[in-house]
């Protein structure tokens, strides 16, 4: 399991929002597929508070598993498999998940070394379907009878300015009340960081996109932006075809696009422009 061990402090990580302990494997899981800085932790809030849906947290993600891994006393995956679906699956046996590409990656590795390729390791082009299908067959034994949602972002320079900007800051999420409210250093603009996010990002959804070829899997497919624009018709759909119709919960977190990032854009467009014109 990796090592840093950072301390949540997102509410709905603590033990004060785990479910009633339930029994064996869930009868359902909810995968909202995705990548950093894409709006997964708004999805996941409405998901939550919209009732009998799970709580959609990165539970399998390297900086959030180690502190529940460490509150459950679960120190290897399969322990910590056991908990999470004693704890988090809820009382209807749905339980929800933010799943990145990277996570999938590492925890294959993690599960089975002499099977799956170290993380990163593998390009989209390189990997094919019956990797792709030995994958979803791991997940499978981890999130039982899964329901496909994939998250995406259509503007990736401003989805990389964003994870620059939260990588530095250590604001990952902006909540009244929640989590920390001052930023531990300043963003500052890096245009090799911001292009090998970017690259990093497009090489995820090339993942999650063959993956669900090789499967033959056609998810609910959400983009950021229009979650963003229409939060209460987005979500409402999704919850209609998740069977639970109900009218968007209300939204808690607040944007955190400003200025700085504005500005970080519009330099990395130029300096790329320019930089492509050279080359």
């Amino acid at each position: 399991m990796p090592e840093n061990k950072p301390k949540p402090t997102y509410d709905l990580s603590l033990s004060a929002n785990d479910f009633a302990a339930w029994h064996g494997p869930p009868r359902r899981s909810l995968l909202i597929c995705s990548h950093p800085r894409s709006g997964s932790t708004l999805l996941g809030e409405a998901i939550h508070f919209a009732g009998d849906l799970g709580c959609p947290l990165e539970y399998l993600h390297r900086g959030f598993r180690p502190a529940l891994a460490d509150r459950w006393s679960a120190p290897d995956l399969d322990s910590y498999v056991t908990a999470m679906h004693r704890r988090r699956t809820d009382p209807s046996g749905v339980l929800s998940i933010k799943l990145f590409w990277q996570d999938v990656e590492e925890i294959a590795h993690e599960r089975a070394p002499h099977r799956f390729p170290p993380p990163r390791s593998v390009s989209p082009d390189d990997a094919g379907d019956a990797l792709y299908r030995d994958y979803h067959a791991m997940l499978a034994e981890i999130l039982p009878v899964p329901t496909f949602v994939l998250l995406e972002r259509r503007d990736v320079v401003r989805q990389a300015v964003s994870a620059l900007i939260a990588s530095q800051t250590g604001l990952w999420r902006s909540i009244p009340g929640v989590g920390p409210r001052e930023a531990r250093a300043p963003a500052e603009y890096d245009y090799d960081r911001i292009l090998g996010l970017i690259s990093f990002g497009q090489s995820s959804a090339d993942h999650w996109a063959r993956y669900f070829r090789a499967i033959g899997a056609e998810p609910y497919r959400i983009a950021y932006e229009d979650l963003a624009r229409d939060y209460a018709g987005t979500v409402g759909e999704l919850l209609a075809a998740l069977g639970r119709p109900n009218s968007a919960p209300p939204q808690r977190m607040k944007r955190q696009s400003d200025r700085v990032g504005e500005a970080m854009v519009l330099r990395f467009l130029r300096d790329h422009a320019a930089r492509t014109a050279r080359d």
